[in-house]
């Protein structure tokens, strides 16, 4: 990856505590950790077939600068979509890049 594959604007979001919805139901909340340029592409067919059993059709990789502070827990939000992260992988600890495989959050669309 190289710095011109950095193209698509996303916001990285960590949780932070609960908030309670209408009907009374605890609701988690995400704050901005950070707006940052990834690149973005679709998982490749054999991670397709392979993840057939979490909707793979929703799954893309994001690839970022190093940041030693992201986990699992966060999201990204690229456009009006949401995405959960389902792996963070530091590609080998060279501390140039992470990419990010994530899930499409259903039902959770951003105006």
């Amino acid at each position: 990856m190289t710095a011109g594959d950095l193209k698509h604007l996303i916001t990285l979001q960590r949780p932070e505590g609960y908030t309670l919805s209408a009907d009374g139901q605890r609701k988690l909340q995400y704050v901005v950790a950070a707006h940052v340029y990834a690149s973005m592409a679709d998982v490749s067919s054999r991670d397709f077939y392979a993840a057939q059993a979490y909707n793979a059709a929703d799954t893309v990789t994001f690839g970022i600068r190093w940041r030693d502070d992201i986990q699992s827990t966060w999201r990204v939000k690229h456009g009006k979509n949401t995405y959960e992260i389902l792996e963070v992988n530091h590609l080998g600890y060279k501390r140039d890049f992470i990419h990010l495989k994530c899930r499409r959050v259903q039902g959770e669309v951003v105006s």
